[in-house]
């Protein structure tokens, strides 16, 4: 595998590079293009096109949530974006569910317009079952495949028990990228929180800083463990890879880490991750 892409979310919350310094960095470790996470908000699209020109890398992709896609739809296809995806979005039942699609055709109609289409990236709560069924397949059914698709992150849907290759080939043809994310462990499927629940708000100390409640910490603690070195987890790569191929053209394959493992910085396990794909995919 030579084209593989870096989701800039991967450099970590912690990372003190900017935003032209990430895509920079990934240039220097080798990758093709990058999917945005934001963060370009305040920039001059000039200013990003010229760092991405110069660090010799696309913009491919982005995740932008609901709220912001009407605005930055515009500024993403200036920078020759092809597909945007929603990160996540709360949806516990089959009606909501079905709602979240209605969102979904309404964003890939308006991206039509820029060249641009829209989809959806998975967690784990996505893979919860209500009557018998994947809340994820309600989005499938519900939205229209000549402009929204999907981006299937195998890592999450792994540790929620899914098989990933089994559920590329049972939905070829709506699914346009692939999250490249290690995955040691099955966990199960979170169940969700419904769209109509207020947004979870953390108290905040005397310096304005969040209280992060100590359960939740342990939490996320034993979901950053999940992010094993690249090639070593449960996923089946080439596997993946020979399925998502398969089913429709131009597929894009994006390294997306949630967390560090073995006591390494971020960039020695990007640049560990991509090293692997290529030797290996």
């Amino acid at each position: 595998m030579e084209t593989i892409n870096l989701q800039l979310y991967s450099f970590g919350f912690d990372c003190p590079l900017s935003l032209l310094e990430k895509i920079k960095a990934a240039g220097e470790m080798g990758y093709s293009g990058v999917e945005f996470a934001r963060g370009y908000e305040e920039i001059p699209v000039e200013d990003v096109q010229k760092a991405l020109d110069e660090a010799g890398v696309k913009a491919v992709s982005a995740h932008v949530a609901f709220n912001f896609m009407e605005q930055d739809l515009p500024y993403l296809a200036k920078l020759g974006v092809k597909y945007v995806a929603c990160p996540m979005a709360a949806f516990n039942t089959i009606e909501e569910a079905k709602e979240t699609a209605e969102d979904l055709n309404k964003f890939g109609q308006l991206a039509k317009q820029y060249g641009i289409t829209i989809g959806y990236h998975n967690h784990t709560g996505e893979f919860y079952q209500v009557d018998g069924k994947y809340l994820m397949d309600v989005l499938m059914e519900n939205t229209d495949p000549e402009t929204v698709a999907f981006e299937i992150d195998c890592g999450w849907a792994s540790a929620a028990g899914i098989d990933p290759v089994a559920y590329i080939q049972q939905h070829a043809g709506r699914i346009a990228a692939i999250h490249i994310k290690e995955n040691g462990a099955v966990i199960g499927a979170d169940k969700p929180a419904s769209r109509y629940d207020p947004p979870m708000k953390f108290e905040l100390d005397a310096d304005g800083k969040p209280i992060v409640p100590p359960e939740f910490i342990k939490m996320m603690q034993e979901r950053e463990k999940l992010n094993v070195p690249q090639g070593t987890g449960i996923v089946d790569w080439k596997a993946v890879k020979a399925a998502a191929d398969a089913q429709r053209d131009g597929v894009l394959y994006v390294v997306e880490r949630e967390a560090s493992y073995g006591g390494k910085d971020r960039i020695t396990c990007l640049k560990e991750d991509i090293a692997w794909l290529k030797e290996n995919l």
